[in-house]
């Protein structure tokens, strides 16, 4: 199994991505042509399917840049399915214990980190185990496992979720956090601000992959101090309503 997404990280310091909530192939063909890196499919607050995922995140993959999925909910269906169909990034969104962590990587992992089950037909095998100790120890080290640390149940399992061995990468959701928390616009932010660094901190030294939202140059640079590896640069929802709102605008708007 080629690992492209350790090429990229190796090519790169930083690597860009674009959430995706209703992708297309010509939308995918031209963020791979734009210099894109990951991107990620969304389950959890879009309609698509494992079926629509594992078809999108091949043409990703034929295309240069890496498939990276949230899953809806922690289960075999979800994380089996995906996996087996080449995806490359699964991450699991509203991590609260170390438990839950734990149950991801046994899913989510081949023995003997986990107790993924094998198939010899499979997208992420190339459809052939020519030879299984070698080819499934190869699938482990290219198959990133994230999670998502969204509550303040969740941080306060930090440490213990990141001593996981088979737990590859580590995000944030702010807004669903600060909601819980009660806290909303400039509070929520004064709330988060150290949680959130210390989050991407530890998870730094602790050899873990993170990921973070992005939406100027003054987050690029906060996000390098943190040493986030992966930046997304926004929902490709919002991003076409901009693109076509500022078009009919500066039109609207035009002057002899």
């Amino acid at each position: 199994m080629k690992d492209r997404f350790q090429q990229l990280l190796d090519e790169n310091e930083i690597l860009y991505g674009l959430l995706c909530r209703d992708p297309t192939t010509i939308q995918l063909e031209l963020m791979a042509l734009a210099g894109y890196h990951v991107v990620w499919l969304d389950l959890e607050h879009a309609p698509l399917t494992n079926e629509h995922a594992v078809e999108l995140g091949r043409t990703i993959s034929h295309l240069g840049m890496v498939p990276l999925v949230r899953i809806p909910e922690l289960a075999r269906t979800h994380v089996q399915v995906l996996l087996d169909g080449g995806i490359c990034i699964l991450n699991l969104p509203d991590v609260r214990s170390v438990g839950q962590a734990a149950e991801f990587v046994r899913l989510g992992k081949y023995p003997p980190l986990g107790k993924r089950g094998v198939s010899t037909t499979t997208a992420n095998l190339d459809y052939v185990l020519t030879d299984p100790q070698q080819d499934l120890a190869a699938a482990n080290s290219a198959t990133r496992l994230m999670v998502m640390i969204e509550s303040d149940q969740g941080y306060s399992d930090l440490d213990a979720i990141l001593d996981i061995e088979g737990l590859d990468m580590i995000t944030v959701g702010p807004s669903d956090w600060s909601v819980q928390s009660g806290c909303y616009d400039v509070v929520a932010k004064q709330h988060l601000a150290e949680k959130i660094e210390h989050v991407f901190k530890a998870a730094t030294k602790a050899g873990k992959i993170t990921v973070h939202n992005v939406s100027d140059v003054a987050g690029v640079r906060q996000c390098r101090d943190w040493g986030v590896r992966v930046m997304m640069v926004g929902v490709d929802v919002h991003v076409q309503r901009k693109a076509l709102a500022d078009t009919l605008d500066a039109l609207r708007n035009a002057r002899d």
